[in-house]
């Protein structure tokens, strides 16, 4: 279940891209009544995200998102719309009057897409990812909403670039490391640099090589797994090493139409593998034959279960 936090979040990116008569908008303004916890969430997130500055704005949201004056007429400091569109789908960036850089980043299902950004630290995104970018004068924020990202970041002493993934925070100066978000799980592996992660009560520093992951529910923890696997993805491989199946079908969806779901069963076995992104099928049909897991095509979904 999502958490009101996450749904906040959601919410956020989807207003952004929708048109003013959508539907949606009333479940929007529902979901902000519905539970006061909605709207300190809404209002943490949109101040975190620099776009209102008071209470009162974000109470008097759903009134401003009704008039007709543009789509994202919500977005304050006088943005001077967009500046261009990205690859990647929805992908967009512009410049406030403020001088804040924002930008969204999103890659289809089975794409992968590398970014520049203005500070000269380079992305690369994994299929099916979706991320919020915000520069000031302060700080470099990214908001990973879903899927993984491989960050070189360009160092900056006067600005922390910082990743909030829902659940952790990971703070650097410069580095390059790989964030990845799952359903249920968050992992961070390290190739060279320092970062810090945050989660709950819970701080980690991390050093080259070191790989790290929060499940929701459990603490923050190290795990004893090779950080160069999170990396595979740019060369068109996906590497698992003791991995749930869990894991491997929320990695394996972001790259087919049709997504791998786990069912109830028995515990998960521990899998590795090395799997092909242009060969995902093949590993499907060979799994039962490696694993006591049974795999199940259907018109709209391919299922594991463990036997």
């Amino acid at each position: 279940m999502s958490s009101p936090r996450e749904e906040a979040a959601a919410w956020f990116v989807r207003l952004l891209e929708m048109d003013d008569d959508h539907q949606d908008r009333a479940r929007f303004n529902h979901w902000l009544r519905a539970d006061p916890r909605h709207q300190v969430e809404y209002q943490a997130f949109a101040e975190l995200w620099g776009d209102f500055a008071s209470t009162r704005k974000t109470e008097a949201l759903a009134q401003q998102m009704e008039q007709n004056n543009g789509r994202r007429r919500f977005l304050r400091n006088g943005m001077l719309g967009l500046a261009g569109l990205l690859v990647g789908g929805l992908s967009w960036r512009l410049w406030t009057t403020s001088g804040v850089y924002e930008q969204l980043l999103q890659t289809a299902k089975g794409q992968r897409q590398q970014y520049r950004l203005p500070d000269g630290s380079q992305l690369s995104l994994g299929a099916d990812t979706r991320m919020l970018v915000r520069f000031d004068s302060q700080q470099r924020l990214l908001l990973l909403l879903q899927g993984e990202v491989i960050f070189d970041v360009a160092h900056d002493v006067e600005r922390p670039f910082v990743i909030d993934a829902g659940l952790a925070r990971v703070t650097v100066l410069g580095t390059r490391f790989v964030v990845n978000r799952l359903q249920d799980r968050l992992r961070i592996s390290l190739e060279r640099g320092q970062v810090q992660v945050d989660s709950d009560a819970t701080r980690l520093h991390m050093h080259p090589g070191d790989v790290a992951q929060v499940i929701r529910g459990e603490p923050l923890k190290r795990l004893p797994l090779p950080a160069d696997n999170a990396f595979a993805f740019e060369s068109g491989r996906l590497v698992f090493t003791q991995a749930d199946l869990t894991e491997i079908a929320d990695s394996l969806s972001r790259y087919r139409e049709r997504p791998v779901i786990t069912l109830p069963g028995r515990k998960s076995p521990l899998i590795s593998a090395v799997v092909q992104l242009a060969d995902i099928d093949s590993f499907l049909a060979a799994l039962p034959a490696v694993a006591p897991v049974q795999v199940t095509q259907l018109d709209g979904s391919t299922q594991l279960r463990a036997r």
